[in-house]
């Protein structure tokens, strides 16, 4: 059985290699997925376990509240200041050998004029710790900074400016521009970079004029030799003012911090890891059903001689182990050697992903073998297990491969499961509750167990249709359909998957794009918007809106700063704003009270409920705490995922948290002014490193542009997708010809041209993959509704459905699929008939 399970596999190539194709990019898929996602984790926990190596304890702020953020910053916190002499009081303490403050602020490199770095790591300050043993970073060449003005720079930032010591650049913090010399270049332990920032060095001299701050924002303990480390924790937690934080636990949190956010990459990847390998299981399914089907009388001459069901059966699961083995193998080489690309195309949109060399882990290579293996030999085992159920003399005659009749009980069931899903989801939508939509998703299972009724009843209505518009060549694609109900239907369930995926995406991502630009659309009425140059972090020198005002064609300019602060408990964007100059540049649609109130000290709050006003609203800072009157309630905020919530007086917030750096800067010409007018703010914005300028029309366009960058990626995600589920209709496509053989012969000996032939295969395809294509859609969309209505949030107030790109994906499925079955139709068309009319049916 063995031997004949190899011969069966060598006779049959081009089908098996196509199947072994999509199962090894399933694979492929799946491994650098797992892969990419070790090596993040791995990466970042080795590097910051190098580099905190020598630190026992860390005192830091007390964290106020619980942490919060919306999708662009989902664990932001606030910390209580620490006293300025904290550092003294930690060193005085029994048991501690040394103790150093670091500082930690804002700080973005800036050479030639031009910002360095982009995409999502955090630009960042620190001091340079003389102590090498609690010093994270290490002097990779040059010299440490040591007077004001000096700096270091981590190797990643020294390659992307290309620096090297002596270069002379300049440094943007809070508290404005700085002049600074290069000294040396630093790395995070052995690494270029700390994960997800990009950092500056400099001495302590320099922390009260570049952070303009006194209290260090922690410090780093090294216990004495032979003390007792718990009852020295002990001993500090007894401070004031203060957390303390072990070494390994801290060590735990800065690991969970560098790869958390990026932790939602991880979902999409394996999403469509998953998506992937349910196409390839149907595309196994659909070849290996055909391939014993058409087997039937082989499998009866061997069970005649003598073979046992338990052989015929364990011939075909052998071939798909073969099959399955070469396939995975091929694909674990792929995926390792592909993670570099899967991190390039994620980089594409902005996402700076880890550095350094991808890390293997047995586990991942484990998961992904065993999955490629065990769907292959599991979807080859229904069709075999059949086969090898069938009685001899049954197997010997000559039958179909496949029963034209549809089980009733079967499509009754999927019925049941469509209704109960549709229940499911009506009811999550009218209760708001989230737990409904697992039912909904049994709308799955439904098609699966409907496919071969829905592709019989398209087929019979198609009929009309196609006989008018292809004349008898649209007659007989649609009577190749119903002929096979089951093939057609599994067939049609990995294009289904595939549109299913691109419309879930465009739904949401039509929504979301909706959900953050409203506010701006409705709001904006400044000429022209300077934005920061890294997204949801404010980046703009607060100096740029008074050279911008005094323009002479400038009408007026007001900034919009942002801090964190704890509210009601929870981590909230608060801004500050021109009470009296902002509401002429953008319309917050007061509904209750008079934004003119916040200048005496007062908050206004973003919602829709005017009750609240008069209502008092504490709000917890860093280094204070306001209890502040609720003088007005707004309907709207400025924008964006991290559009502030409240807002308060620019000079209160300045008061509360110190200086900022401005987040937008909304600008308004004079009447009549010159096009020249806005070339002169644009020459400002451009000699300010970390602004961007937009005019009114383009700021509208702009908001949503991260969901859009992301869009490509998940777009090239769908692309593998969608190709592994043309793979299968290719493959089988090819099968359904092998199987219709004698047919297609008969056609050609009573006159078909070899033209007609590839036209009958080609609208076969078309309707199949319309059909396919449709439900995908319909049911994504409904599917991705009441999702989206249910789960949406703030974000997501409404739901979007992007009619155009629908019709879109639509017209681009079915093409796909009839270019996916162009060379099986060109390969039977140049058979010669008397060859295709001889072959054994």
């Amino acid at each position: 059985m063995v031997r004949s399970a190899v011969r069966s596999l060598f006779a049959s190539r081009g089908r098996f290699l196509l199947t072994g194709t999509a199962i090894a990019l399933s694979v492929a898929f799946l491994t650098a997925t797992l892969v990419l996602s070790d090596s993040m984790r791995g990466r970042a926990a080795s590097d910051i376990a190098e580099a905190l190596a020598g630190t026992n304890a860390v005192v830091q702020g007390v964290e106020l509240g619980e942490p919060g953020g919306g999708p662009g910053d989902p664990a932001r916190t606030v910390q209580r200041s620490l006293d300025p002499d904290i550092t003294e009081r930690v060193v005085a303490v029994d048991g501690v050998d040394e103790a150093v403050s670091q500082w930690v602020g804002f700080a973005k490199l800036v050479v030639n004029g031009s910002s360095v770095g982009t995409g999502t790591a955090s630009d960042v300050g620190r001091n340079w710790i003389a102590d090498p043993a609690l010093n994270p970073f290490r002097l990779a060449s040059g010299q440490p900074p040591t007077e004001v003005g000096e700096i270091l720079i981590d190797r990643s930032l020294a390659d992307d400016a290309g620096l090297a010591p002596g270069d002379v650049v300049q440094v943007l913090t809070t508290t404005g521009m700085h002049d600074a010399t290069v000294t040396g270049i630093a790395t995070f332990a052995s690494a270029d970079a700390a994960p997800l920032q990009r950092t500056v060095l400099f001495p302590d001299a320099a922390v009260s004029t570049w952070l303009d701050t006194a209290a260090p924002t922690e410090v780093l303990v090294d216990v004495a030799q032979g003390a007792d480390r718990t009852e020295v924790l002990s001993r500090l937690s007894a401070l004031s003012d203060a957390e303390v934080v072990a070494g390994p636990d801290y060590i735990r949190t800065m690991q969970d911090a560098a790869t958390s956010p990026l932790q939602f990459l991880n979902v999409f990847l394996l999403a469509f890891a998953v998506v992937a390998i349910l196409i390839g299981v149907t595309i196994i399914f659909n070849t290996f059903t055909l391939t014993v089907a058409r087997r039937r009388r082989e499998s009866g001459l061997l069970r005649a001689v003598g073979a046992e069901r338990r052989q015929v059966l364990g011939a075909v699961v052998i071939e798909a182990a073969f099959v399955g083995m070469i396939a995975t193998l091929a694909g674990l080489v792929c995926g390792v050697a592909g993670v570099g690309v899967l991190r390039w195309v994620v980089g594409l949109t902005g996402v700076s992903l880890l550095t350094g060399p991808s890390i293997v882990t047995p586990v991942s290579i484990a998961i992904a073998a065993t999955v490629g293996i065990g769907a292959t030999i599991l979807s080859a085992w229904i069709p075999a297990r059949r086969a090898a159920a069938t009685p001899p003399i049954e197997a010997l005659r000559e039958s179909a491969a496949e029963p034209r009749a549809v089980s009733r009980a079967r499509t009754a069931s999927g019925l049941v499961l469509a209704t109960a899903a549709i229940a499911g989801g009506a009811v999550a939508v009218v209760s708001s509750n989230p737990v409904w939509l697992a039912l909904a998703a049994a709308i799955v299972p439904a098609l699966v167990l409907c496919g071969p009724a829905i592709v019989t009843a398209a087929a019979r209505w198609s009929a009309p249709v196609a006989r008018r518009t292809a004349g008898v060549s649209g007659t007989i694609a649609a009577g190749n359909l119903a002929a096979s109900p089951r093939r057609s239907a599994s067939t049609a369930l990995a294009l289904m998957l595939g549109t299913a995926m691109v419309t879930m995406f465009a739904i949401f991502a039509s929504s979301l794009t909706s959900g953050v630009g409203t506010d701006v659309r409705e709001g904006l009425e400044a000429d022209l918007v300077v934005t920061s140059a890294t997204p949801d972090v404010s980046t703009i020198d607060p100096a740029l809106a008074g050279r911008i005002a005094a323009l002479p064609d400038v009408d007026a300019v007001t900034a919009l700063s942002a801090a964190e602060g704890i509210v009601a408990g929870k981590a909230e964007a608060i801004g500050g704003i021109d009470p009296t100059a902002l509401p002429t540049m953008f319309d917050l649609d007061p509904i209750a009270g008079d934004l003119a109130d916040l200048s005496s000290g007062g908050v206004a709050v973003v919602g829709d409920d005017p009750a609240r006003l008069g209502g008092t609203l504490e709000i917890e800072f860093e280094r204070s705490t306001i209890e502040a009157p609720i003088v007005a309630v707004v309907a709207r905020s400025t924008g964006g995922f991290e559009a502030p919530l409240y807002f308060v007086d620019a000079a209160t917030l300045d008061a509360s948290v110190g200086r900022q750096l401005d987040a937008q800067v909304f600008v308004d010409l004079a009447d009549g002014a010159a096009a020249d007018a806005e070339q002169d703010v644009s020459a400002l914005v451009r000699d300010a490193p970390g602004a961007f300028l937009a005019t009114q029309e383009e700021h509208v366009a702009s908001r949503g542009s991260e969901i859009a960058a992301f869009g490509n990626f998940i777009d090239g995600m769908l692309i593998l997708a969608s190709l592994i589920a043309l793979l299968g209709v290719a493959n089988t496509t090819a099968l359904a010809i092998n199987e219709r053989t004698g047919e297609i012969g008969l056609l050609r000996a009573v006159g078909a041209s070899r033209r007609a032939l590839r036209r009958i295969v080609r609208l076969e395809v078309a309707l199949l993959s319309f059909v396919a294509a449709s439900i995908g859609i319909a049911v994504a969309a409904g599917f991705g509704w009441a999702m989206i209505d249910v789960t949406g949030g703030a974000e997501i107030p409404s739901v979007v459905i992007p009619w155009p790109r629908l019709a879109v994906t639509l017209v681009v499925a079915v093409a796909a699929g009839v270019a996916a079955a162009a060379w099986p139709a060109f390969r039977v068309s140049r058979v010669p008939v008397l060859e295709l009319v001889s072959r054994d049916r």
